[in-house]
């Protein structure tokens, strides 16, 4: 895959491997396809062809197929833990930074 780091909608960095395990894997394969193809047939000056092409053309399909955006380019945090019960907030962790 990319091995790289993409810019969400929700303004948060997104490990594009680790948001990939959630993808419709047809609809991934098909965003590639399609970089792919416009990058041969008919690329744009303004294009960066990669792994952030391929997000932002994945989180519009996805949209369209699913009808609710994706988890992952919406939600920061999505891949963070949750908060511990309120009867365990003695042992309160650092928030997840990554």
């Amino acid at each position: 895959m990319f091995h790289t780091h993409v810019l969400a909608a929700s303004g948060t960095v997104v490990d594009f491997d680790r948001a990939s395990f959630l993808m419709d894997k047809d609809l991934l394969q098909h965003s590639i396809d399609a970089m792919r193809d416009e990058q041969t047939h008919a690329p744009r000056w303004d294009a960066n062809y990669g792994a952030q092409w391929v997000w932002d053309y994945y989180c519009e399909r996805h949209r369209e197929r699913h009808g609710e955006p994706f988890s992952p380019n919406v939600t920061p945090g999505w891949d963070c833990p949750s908060s511990p019960p309120a009867e365990s907030q003695s042992q309160v962790k650092k928030p997840c930074a990554r």
